[in-house]
């Protein structure tokens, strides 16, 4: 069931989590719903998902999983969802981005060109982007 998790430590992160679950030993593992064409999960999808471990973490100071599954269907009807186990970012790396982003949005450093040309496309800082010809 989707609910919200709060953190302070080691960086301010808010996150929804849409599922979790509890092994044997007490581990929490996160679960990632998408409805897309594409069966694969995304960068994106570990970005999000590794935010909702340090936030989960940081709020409930229960250990969980490094890892996480992104639970893909398709958008037809009949579809049955494809678990995706994807390895989630260290809290040092998530820390970096979150930071990153401060920095990108109070003007300290330039954005990059994203690895996806479609997600330039729609960019809030493509006019300030180093890549060229987007």
């Amino acid at each position: 069931m989707e609910r919200l998790f709060r953190a302070l430590r080691p960086v301010g992160v808010v996150a929804k989590i849409d599922r979790a679950y509890r092994l044997p030993s007490g581990l929490l593992v996160l679960v990632e719903l998408k409805t897309r064409w594409i069966n694969q999960p995304c960068l994106s999808d570990v970005i999000q998902l590794s935010a909702q471990r340090v936030a989960v973490m940081g709020q409930t100071h229960q250990a969980v999983a490094p890892y996480a599954y992104v639970m893909v269907k398709a958008p037809t009807g009949r579809a049955l969802p494809i678990a995706h186990r994807v390895q989630l970012m260290t809290d040092e790396q998530v820390v970096a981005l979150v930071k990153r982003r401060e920095d990108i949005f109070a003007g300290r450093v330039l954005p990059r060109s994203s690895y996806s040309q479609k997600a330039c496309l729609t960019c809030m800082f493509r006019a300030q982007c180093d890549h060229p010809g987007v």
